[in-house]
């Protein structure tokens, strides 16, 4: 009776481990998926060149009027220092989607009552950017000539651009909105909201980080950072209001999640 009961035991286990890994192999298919058509659907939004670079002097101007500091000046006084620049190029290529995967894995695995609502601003934000990219194809600061940038990415490598505007599966004409910086804030808020340890608060540094690597890279405008980082606000907010993706403990109304997956 016992050895029948210890079978049972342990077959019941078994399907919820597997349970569970099927779980989150068709969790994580789905969001290879998306992003995956994300990033087609940005190629497929590769907009009239002309109206990409008309778009970049118009924002340029609009920066400008707004006072916000001059790109290339600043570009100028980073190149004064050698070395930082292929460094920055390796943050831009390498850190982007490593870092996003990473933070979906601890979310669903470590804080799995928060992660309803992180897929749903991850959705929701590469959504909308989408749509930013096929209404308003932007040409980036390194592709506009006379303001005086330098290609970095092009002198000193790597690339994540290995064809020219237009051809390959890279859209160049999509800088606007920037979802390194808006995606990089969205690890930041939840780092520091799920997270327990005093460290946490050092991940604020990443998206300072990107914001300034896209900027000096000469990939990205201010208000390509800007409009990424509004887009997950937006979300975050839009999010906190659905209460199918409360994201606190059960009982503990205005706390976030803690304790609430697996091996948390």
């Amino acid at each position: 009776m016992r050895r029948c009961a210890g079978e049972g035991a342990t077959l019941r286990h078994d399907r919820r481990v597997t349970g569970l890994a099927l779980a989150a192999a068709l969790q994580f298919v789905l969001m290879a998926v998306v992003l995956g058509a994300y990033g087609y659907g940005r190629h497929l939004a590769d907009g009239d060149p002309g109206k990409a670079f008309a778009n970049a002097r118009w924002l340029w101007g609009l920066e400008r009027d707004l006072r916000l500091p001059d790109e290339a000046s600043l570009q100028r006084v980073a190149l004064r220092w050698d070395g930082w620049a292929r460094v920055a190029n390796e943050y831009y290529v390498r850190v982007h989607f490593p870092a996003i995967t990473v933070f979906m894995v601890w979310v669903y695995f470590w804080r799995r009552r928060a992660w309803p609502r992180v897929r749903a601003v991850l959705l929701a934000s590469a959504a909308v950017a989408l749509l930013v990219h096929f209404v308003f194809p932007l040409a980036p600061p390194r592709m506009l000539a006379g303001r005086g940038f330098v290609d970095v990415m092009t002198v000193y490598g790597p690339s994540a651009y290995s064809t020219e505007p237009g051809e390959g599966m890279t859209n160049q004409f999509a800088a606007m909105p920037s979802l390194h910086v808006g995606w990089a804030l969205l690890i930041a808020w939840g780092v520091i909201r799920y997270g327990r340890h005093w460290w946490r608060y050092l991940i604020v540094a990443h998206p300072v980080i990107t914001l300034l690597v896209v900027v000096l890279t000469a990939n990205h405008y201010w208000l390509d950072g800007v409009a990424g980082s509004a887009i997950v606000v937006v979300a975050l907010w839009l999010t906190a209001r659905i209460p199918a993706l409360d994201d606190r403990e059960p009982g503990r109304a205005g706390t976030s999640v803690r304790r609430d997956s697996v091996g948390a």
